[in-house]
């Protein structure tokens, strides 16, 4: 693989949507929810022989820092970035290039969410070379080939097959990338039926990959106040709490004309809730720890501490650490996120 590939993972998530597991000091990017380690780890081992450890950015929060340093020794320590709060990606990402730019002018980025779970790991890194390839005069995105009328999910609508892409045989469409005819925000159920039936829109999965000057020169044409005031500053860190907070679909993939799409099918969860673990589950329900379950089926049974044990009940995920325990039908896993605050609100800082 090139040699002026980089890794830049993103891992500076509250994952509240996990508690009680995840909590401000272990958000979910940090967990092993898979029995293959915490998700961060699996990230990194995924495509260190494409970015080696001294190739590798990882942006982060500042309260974090230290236990993804722990978390990933072989990275050098100035290649954790750690944000004094969090901006969304835009900046980030700048950040991140500004840095590779500097150890290499040619770098290219490979961004990464550092929370995802990927079960066809030979398939996801043919795609990402599939990217990589095309990451030189373009920015390139992952469009994960749908398999179901998802809502929670923003969209890419492919468009006509990149003139390079004969050279990637691909299944989805013969061609390795396309341009983007259009970029859609999370649809009714109505809406994500029409684009699984139409067979052009793939979930937008939030891997980006471009020669880290191409980005910070698209950011400078679409954001200048932001790409100025990150690359002309000898210390990022001192002007963050002025910079803009934005994502990069807003700041630049949604303006850009120079954007392309690689569809991909490797088994892809953003793995957004508790719910979503019964899609990984080995038997009827999804277990982690010491479970037993007696008449039941669908169920996210998660022992973290203890015992946890189910009779004749089903679609229920129910989660038990050493201080807390949720329960809580499956289609209600997303409002753990209300939990989440109310303790805030309640100023349970113990449970947060």
């Amino acid at each position: 693989m090139n040699a002026h590939t980089f890794s830049v993972l993103l891992a500076g998530g509250v994952g509240s949507r996990f508690w009680p597991v995840s909590r401000a000091l272990r958000p979910k990017q940090l967990l092993d929810l898979f029995g293959e380690g915490p998700m961060l780890r699996r990230t990194f081992e995924r495509v260190s022989d494409l970015a080696p450890p001294e190739r590798t950015i990882v942006v982060t929060s500042g309260s974090l820092a230290p236990a993804v340093r722990a978390l990933l020794p072989e990275v050098p320590p100035d290649r954790i970035l750690a944000e004094p709060s969090g901006k969304n990606t835009a900046p980030a990402i700048a950040w991140a290039a500004t840095v590779a730019r500097r150890l290499d002018p040619d770098a290219t980025l490979m961004v990464l969410p550092a929370d995802h779970h990927i079960a066809d790991v030979p398939a996801f890194r043919a795609t990402l070379q599939r990217a990589l390839a095309h990451a030189h005069d373009h920015l390139v995105t992952i469009g994960i080939v749908p398999t179901h009328p998802e809502t929670g999910f923003g969209y890419i609508q492919r468009g006509a097959a990149h003139a390079d892409g004969a050279r990637f045989s691909f299944a989805f469409g013969g061609a390795g990338a396309y341009r983007v005819a259009a970029f859609a925000e999370k649809p009714d159920l109505a809406t994500a039926a029409r684009y699984l039936a139409g067979g052009e829109h793939l979930w937008n999965a939030g891997m980006f990959f471009m020669r880290a000057d191409l980005y910070l020169a698209e950011l400078a044409r679409h954001r200048p106040a932001l790409a100025a005031q990150i690359t002309a500053a000898d210390d990022v860190l001192a002007v963050w709490s002025e910079l803009e907070s934005i994502s990069i679909d807003y700041a630049v993939m949604e303006r850009s004309d120079r954007i392309l799409v690689v569809p991909g099918s490797f088994g892809w969860s953003d793995v957004g809730s508790w719910r979503s673990l019964t899609d990984h589950a080995r038997g009827p329900s999804y277990h982690h720890g010491d479970v037993i379950e007696l008449d039941g089926r669908d169920n996210v049974l998660f022992a973290e501490h203890g015992l946890v044990a189910t009779v004749g009940v089903s679609d229920l995920v129910v989660v038990h650490t050493a201080d807390a325990t949720l329960v809580c039908p499956r289609d209600a896993a997303q409002r753990t996120r209300e939990i989440v605050q109310a303790l805030e609100r309640a100023g349970r800082k113990d449970l947060l």
